[in-house]
């Protein structure tokens, strides 16, 4: 090996370091899978706002949603009542933090798993507490007539609770 050969060496060492080291950029194209990521977006915010129109619309008719202990909620009216209901009580989102972990779109179906971490706080009358809750959630979406996406069902499982 001549000394010319060891000028070349070291970049090329680099170079191929650079290469194996770089993470993957994955650049989202999928006009599904931006949809859906967006509409993950807006269920997270229209919590974040306390904004049940928001939230509602996300889902069709139809769907059903399974809190951690707790047996399955069926159809949007239900789910409303669960979620906003009209008995004076006050609850507050503080945080919520969520992380795709997986999307998968099977043709009009897509399921998302998530990590979240959700700091709320409850209200009524004399009543009041707060939960720190970290969890994984699973959302099945399902494509509309009109090609859109919405929320057709959803369950979460704890990992941690906090009372606060």
């Amino acid at each position: 090996m001549t000394f010319r050969n060891l000028k070349i060496l070291p970049p090329s060492i680099l170079l191929i370091l650079f290469i194996v080291g770089c993470k993957e950029v994955k650049e989202i194209v999928d006009p599904n899978e931006l949809e859906i990521r967006k509409i993950h977006n807006e269920y997270v915010n229209g919590w974040l706002k306390s904004d049940e129109g928001i939230i509602m619309e996300l889902l069709v008719e139809d769907s059903r949603i399974q809190p951690n202990t707790l047996k399955p909620i069926e159809g949007k009216s239900k789910i409303r009542k669960f979620w906003f209901p009209k008995d004076s009580s006050k609850t507050v989102i503080n945080k919520y933090n969520t992380e795709i972990i997986s999307l998968n779109i099977i043709d009009t179906l897509a399921i998302s798993t998530h990590k979240s971490l959700l700091d709320w706080t409850y209200e009524k009358d004399s009543i009041r507490f707060g939960m720190l809750q970290e969890g994984i959630n699973t959302t099945i979406y399902r494509r509309q007539l009109d090609n859109s996406w919405k929320i057709w069902r959803s369950m979460w499982t704890d990992i941690y609770v906090e009372k606060k």
